[in-house]
């Protein structure tokens, strides 16, 4: 799907004391939204997180662009400022 003038990504949180609670993507001090390619490693697991896989987009849209190829997950911030990963499936786009 290829998405055109994003206002807003968000997700509610599933689990604990953050069930029920927006998250949404939001600036990073450089104006940037953050976005983690996921990547598994036979010798290392999981490393999705690490530094190496994160990148930087100027605009909602483009972060929503590439979320929809189910490579990327968003960071996403609650009100209270926990950050959460989430897939294209689990985020509504508006």
């Amino acid at each position: 799907m290829k998405y055109s003038n994003v206002k807003k990504i968000s997700a509610l949180g599933t689990r604990g004391s953050a069930k029920g609670i927006e998250f949404i993507a939001k600036e990073d001090r450089s104006g940037k939204y953050i976005l983690n390619k996921k990547s598994r490693s036979p010798s290392k697991g999981n490393t999705t997180n690490k530094a190496e896989n994160k990148i930087s987009v100027s605009t909602l849209t483009e972060a929503a662009n590439l979320l929809s190829t189910n490579e990327y997950l968003i960071n996403l911030i609650s009100p209270d400022g926990k950050r959460a990963l989430r897939e294209y499936k689990k985020v509504k786009i508006g």
